[in-house]
């Protein structure tokens, strides 16, 4: 249990209404590249001393890893006894935050400076049997590591019986790893699009890391990471991290084993388990890649290698391709490498660029197929981009916390391009895992070519990785991971800005959240929200987060109503009924301030209100139209009636005018007879 004096002053963060940390009490020689360390101590007293492990924004960390290692108690791995995220105080918002059970003194520390050496019954008893004993944890539960090195090394306790694996959850897999660590493949990747990889990528990295534990030092230091990794390719990796030291026989064997980089040939834990044993497995012979009988120029260098050519290609890829384009690559394939089918393959790839209406483009898939090609096992490889299929989903996040960085747009031209669809074309061995991965990202390409709001980019963020909290500006500070925390971030976000909320309640990323975390169907409203009629608009955005809120049983969200009655106003002018629209506008406020999304919904867009103010409106057309007729015949009856009575006026004055004649002509013809 820590002292006064280590818990320091200041504010207390709780987590599970349990756990207590300290952020005024930081433990530097705990923390990671990616996580700060702090004291913490459960309030029920338990004896175990504890610390802290405070994610910093912008890493997603490995939220699966977390589910299924909490509680996990393994000789080789640090016990995590809680997960969750916290408000934090210092950083004025909420972050994830990791419990540990406090281990003894880091075995190797960061500057990777001469330790003292273990002799051999040490290594075999404090460091392999624990650690192999972690991996085959680890292995059974379907999960890696990646974050096997002996800076994360720790001594179990003060007595130093046994080492114990550090954190793996705190940042995306393998982004902390060194080049000399990891396979060559992983290597040549981005550290964020390294990829969750495999068993035998853990099995390499103990080997790698058992290496350098028993030279006491790293042979690789001081080397630039492009000159260990060509180490590597042509002579391989036994070769390149332990080939000059003088290392005890026995353990010569599984350093071999381990480090063998064929991942196909590497031993897995059950070899490692054999050798424990004292069972002695068949010695593997280093696979050297194939030299050419003469060099590739590019450059100004000179290249021997398909792999090193292919790193070639990417560092010269605005010039590569006029130099790879006259027919000398696939010479150079067919008669210094020997390889007439790869040649012809590359011949085709590069003839179908030359006839390929847009020119640019294709010419930057025409130079990652041909990255491809020259190393199959490499990541794929697309102007500055290189990553393993398997790491596009932490690369992404990552590139998407660089503002203007550029890395997203050329992320999703790959995608867009079906780039991962040519790399698994390919793959030199089929793996059943490939056809899952390629019909996700058929999936994702199909969200990039719709482009409006909920999908693009966004979607495929956070469709590919659950662990990637919402990077909505509304809510990012609240560390929204899955869907329930959603309307409460909003809401806090309302509260903060009042009651106009500042603009729309959904952008681009809450829209691609709902629709990538939601277990029901909003599909629809999703489209709907692409919409350009602003009333429409309104409506789906409060409807939307109704039913997520009916479905999630959330209440208690007075400013986000109040925020969602004010942008309503629109959906008010949808009504046709003016006593109905004076209604909703002394009605609404109310209805803001009983804090219930749904309620809201229903009083905008009953059905039933909706279909009367329908049939009203309806009804009163028809009876305008009536009554237009009414009055325009009346007005043409009117003109027809004047036009009568004028001739039968006519009439008269004719038949009057005729009678007085004639009374005068009788008057004159009596006056004359008398």
């Amino acid at each position: 249990m820590p002292n006064d004096k280590e818990r320091g002053t200041g504010v207390v963060v709780t987590l599970r209404d349990r756990y207590l940390v300290f952020p005024s009490s930081p433990v530097p020689e705990l923390a990671t590249p990616s996580a700060q360390a702090f004291i913490a101590e459960d309030r029920r007293g338990r004896d175990k001393s504890l610390f802290a492990l405070m994610v910093k924004p912008g890493y997603p960390p490995r939220i699966p890893l977390l589910k299924l290692l909490k509680g996990v108690d393994n000789p080789g791995l640090m016990t995590l006894i809680e997960w969750g995220v916290v408000d934090w105080p210092p950083a004025n918002r909420k972050v994830m935050l990791m419990i540990y059970v406090r281990p003894g003194a880091r075995l190797w520390d960061d500057s990777g400076s001469k330790v003292k050496r273990l002799d051999e019954n040490d290594v075999i008893n404090k460091i392999i049997i624990p650690v192999a004993a972690a991996l085959k944890t680890l292995k059974s539960q379907g999960v890696t590591h990646r974050a096997i090195r002996p800076t994360n090394m720790f001594w179990a306790g003060t007595e130093e019986d046994r080492v114990i694996l550090g954190d793996a959850a705190a940042a995306p897999p393998a982004f902390e790893q060194p080049a000399s660590i990891e396979p060559v493949e992983s290597a040549l990747a981005l550290p964020a699009g390294r990829g969750d990889g495999s068993h035998a990528n853990d099995i390499y990295s103990f080997g790698a890391s058992l290496a350098m534990i028993l030279q006491g030092r790293d042979a690789t230091q001081g080397q630039p990471e492009e000159q260990v990794i060509r180490h590597k390719m042509v002579m391989g990796s036994y070769s390149a991290l332990a080939a000059q030291a003088r290392l005890p026989l026995s353990l010569v064997e599984i350093l071999r084993g381990m480090l063998c980089d064929d991942p196909n040939e590497r031993w897995d834990i059950e070899a490692v388990d054999l050798w424990i044993s004292g069972r002695r497995l068949t010695p593997l012979v280093p696979r050297i890649e194939k030299r050419a009988i003469r060099a590739f120029a590019l450059g100004g260098r000179d290249y021997m290698t398909a792999r090193e050519l292919a790193i070639g290609v990417q560092q010269q890829w605005e010039t590569a391709l006029p130099l790879l384009v006259d027919g000398k690559l696939e010479l150079w394939m067919s008669r210094a490498l020997d390889n007439k089918d790869k040649a012809a393959a590359m011949a085709a790839v590069l003839a179908a660029d030359s006839s390929a209406p847009d020119r640019r483009m294709s010419m930057d898939v025409t130079l990652a197929k041909v990255c491809m090609m020259l190393d199959p096992t490499a990541p794929l490889r697309y102007k500055s981009l290189s990553t393993m299929l398997d790491g596009v989903r932490w690369l992404l996040p990552i590139a998407m916390a660089k503002p203007n960085s550029g890395e997203v747009r050329i992320i999703a031209e790959a995608l867009m391009r079906e780039l991962p669809k040519a790399w698994f074309e390919t793959r030199d061995a089929y793996s059943p895992d490939n056809s899952v991965l390629e019909s996700g990202f058929r999936t994702q390409k199909n969200y990039l070519d719709r482009g409006s709001i909920g999908n693009g980019i966004e979607r495929v963020l956070y469709e590919l990785n659950d662990s990637v909290p919402c990077l909505s500006p509304l809510v990012v500070e609240d560390y929204v991971v899955e869907l329930r925390d959603l309307l409460p971030a909003l809401n806090a976000y309302a509260k903060k800005k009042g009651e106009t909320g500042g603009g729309p309640a959904i952008d681009r990323h809450i829209a691609a959240f709902i629709a990538a975390r939601a277990s029901f169907d909003v599909e629809r409203m999703i489209n709907d929200l692409a919409t350009a009629d602003p009333a429409k608009l309104v409506m789906t955005t409060i409807n939307l987060l109704a039913m997520i809120q009916w479905r999630l049983g959330q209440s208690g969200l007075t400013s986000l109503s109040m925020w969602l009655a004010h942008l309503a106003k629109p959906a008010i002018t949808n009504y046709h009924n003016r006593e109905k629209r004076k209604a909703l506008e002394v009605e609404l406020p109310k209805a803001g301030r009983e804090g219930s999304v749904v309620e809201l919904s229903r009083l905008l867009d009953s059905a039933e209100e909706r279909g009367a103010d329908s049939r009203g409106f309806e009804e009163a057309k028809v009876k305008w139209s009536e009554a237009f007729r009414q009055v325009r015949a009346i007005v043409e009856g009117s003109e027809e009636i004047s036009g009568v009575a004028a001739r039968t006026g006519q009439q008269i004055a004719s038949l009057i005018s005729l009678t007085a004649a004639l009374i005068t002509v009788s008057f004159l013809l009596v006056e004359m007879i008398l």
